[in-house]
């Protein structure tokens, strides 16, 4: 599940992109990188199957949270990580309040960052596979029927 992961990422530092982006391909994951929120964010949620998004909360034109607030009403559930300098109690209580699944805080440790970036991903990997078996089970249980 890990595996063939798409992580899209907004960050508009670019040696903190660039940064993070070497580092998640390294682990094997596929990235898709933006400095901002425009149009072609959305046509990549829309298109591409992405398993998880970064996300930094202060970004030019649009607080993360606000741009993450947005895609949820429309019915996207891809899971979250906030990477962001917004380090005060408040911030990060919002931040989870605004649907992050885990939050970051600058700066930090690239290893810290891949360690829950696979956590959030094997977490929300389990939920669809219960799904399946809960699925065969019921199917299984309803053939002598």
């Amino acid at each position: 599940m890990i595996t063939n992961s798409t992580i899209l990422i907004v960050e508009d530092e670019e040696d903190i992109l660039e940064l993070i982006e070497y580092t998640l391909q390294k682990e094997g994951f596929d990235t898709i990188g933006f400095l901002s929120i425009d149009k072609n964010v959305e046509k990549v949620l829309e298109e591409e199957d992405i398993s998880l998004i970064l996300m930094d909360r202060n970004l030019p034109g649009i607080e993360g949270s606000e741009f993450i607030k947005k895609i949820k009403s429309e019915g996207q559930n891809i899971p979250v990580i906030y990477v962001t300098a917004k380090d005060k109690d408040e911030d990060i209580l919002s931040g989870f309040e605004n649907f992050a699944d885990d939050y970051i805080t600058k700066p930090f440790n690239l290893k810290e960052l891949v360690a829950r970036v696979k956590a959030v991903l094997k977490r929300t990997a389990k939920d669809v596979d219960v799904l399946k078996v809960k699925d065969i089970v019921y199917k299984s249980s309803n053939k002598g029927s």
